[in-house]
């Protein structure tokens, strides 16, 4: 599948058990780690084997200890993985350098390149998806980066999909090849290596991907601070995250003065918390908005992050998949091809496409999103789109 796949949910798992991931990911400062950390604690504590996993710094300062990039036990069911430390391995960062040797460029470049917005994860989500494979643990709470970073990380999934279409194909063997090898000797087959390397990296990124963008399996929850610009951010996060199939089943807006506060200081910023909830709710209806009074201070620790999550959730269910965005579907109406991509909360200005041999690229606010084509629909060359109601409509006729 090339990129943004309009896709039927799989199920990847065996005997019948449905891995759950919950992705969490919000403003800087806003308490993501700490919520992460809570549902983590709530997991195992119901029973279920989790790993918390972060994807940066944050989750060793939640469970109140040290944490590295090799799972620690925190208690019974739950375990915990944290960031990148300077010198740790790195397996697409260090492919990037055996691709780039063979080639004979500067292997140096292989750090830049993995240093780019999205690729600078890209070692962190094979790690990831290794623990996913392991079949180690039922569930996984994801430490997400701060948002403007997290949302790099779908078109950096998607460029390995295409990678691993185009670049990285199957090669067909001709009755050449003896020959080559001979003259080629060493040299063909350390590349033959290094592509197979690249083929097996990159096809567990295009699976992960597709977990990713399974509404069964994966759901993202965003942390937002009680300020007005969390309405913003509110809006450019459902609909960038909508665009790539990736499905959020609630906002959660942290540390807001309760209505308890008794201070006359503080009336004009809980008057202003309150303000913004119902700013948030309203603006996002009827995507779920929970609430999380500000405590002080900052839990950590099992004890103190179980508390949070019963407050967090209350009478939800912590593992549950709250709610489910309408899937971008593709239909053939008389001698038209339609495409439905549900864009919630964005603004036309934002919106541009461009058509291609293989589909349609969908530009919104910097995020660049290839929406593959049938290939009998791809001899469509004129299309139309008009956006309205929160969906992008692309018409094909020929």
């Amino acid at each position: 599948m090339d990129a943004c796949a309009i896709i039927v949910p799989r199920s990847a798992y065996p005997a019948g058990l449905i891995m759950r991931i919950i992705i969490f990911s919000g403003n800087g400062g806003s308490g993501v780690s700490t919520l992460a950390a809570a549902t983590a604690v709530a997991s195992a504590r119901a029973g279920r084997r989790t790993l918390a996993f972060g994807l940066g710094p944050g989750l060793g300062h939640a469970f109140d200890g040290s944490l590295s990039a090799k799972p620690s036990r925190i208690s019974d069911n739950l375990d915990a993985v944290e960031g990148h430390r300077r010198g740790a391995d790195d397996e697409f960062r260090d492919w990037l350098g055996q691709l780039l040797q063979w080639r004979g460029m500067d292997a140096g470049l292989a750090d830049d390149l993995a240093a780019l917005p999205g690729m600078n994860h890209v070692g962190r989500l094979l790690d990831l998806q290794s623990h996913m494979a392991s079949e180690k643990h039922d569930v996984i709470v994801v430490d997400g980066a701060p948002l403007a970073q997290f949302l790099d990380l779908p078109a950096a999934l998607d460029a390995a999909a295409r990678w691993l279409e185009r670049i990285f194909a199957p090669r067909q063997s001709n009755v050449f090849e003896p020959f080559l090898r001979v003259f080629a000797g060493d040299y063909a087959t350390a590349g033959e290596d290094v592509l197979e390397r690249g083929r097996e990296l990159l096809g567990r990124l295009a699976d992960l991907r597709d977990d990713f963008g399974d509404p069964e399996v994966t759901s993202v929850r965003i942390v937002l601070a009680a300020d007005a610009p969390s309405v913003y951010a509110a809006g450019q996060a459902l609909s960038a995250l909508s665009l790539f199939s990736y499905g959020v089943d609630a906002l959660i807006v942290n540390k807001v003065l309760p209505d308890g506060v008794s201070d006359p200081l503080f009336h004009a910023a809980r008057d202003e918390h309150q303000q913004t909830l119902r700013s948030i709710r309203e603006t996002v209806a009827p995507l779920p908005v929970l609430a999380v009074d500000m405590r002080s201070p900052p839990p950590r620790g099992t004890e103190a992050l179980a508390s949070l999550a019963d407050d967090a959730y209350a009478e939800r269910d912590p593992l549950g998949i709250w709610h489910t965005s309408p899937e971008h579907t593709l239909t053939l109406a008389g001698s038209q091809y339609v495409m439905n991509v549900a864009l919630p909360l964005a603004r036309k200005e934002d919106i541009s496409l461009e058509q291609t041999d293989s589909g349609v690229i969908v530009h919104l606010n910097g995020h660049r999103c290839v929406l593959p084509l049938p290939r009998e629909a791809r001899f469509y060359e004129n299309a139309s789109w008009a956006y309205d109601g929160g969906v992008l409509r692309v018409t094909f006729e020929r």
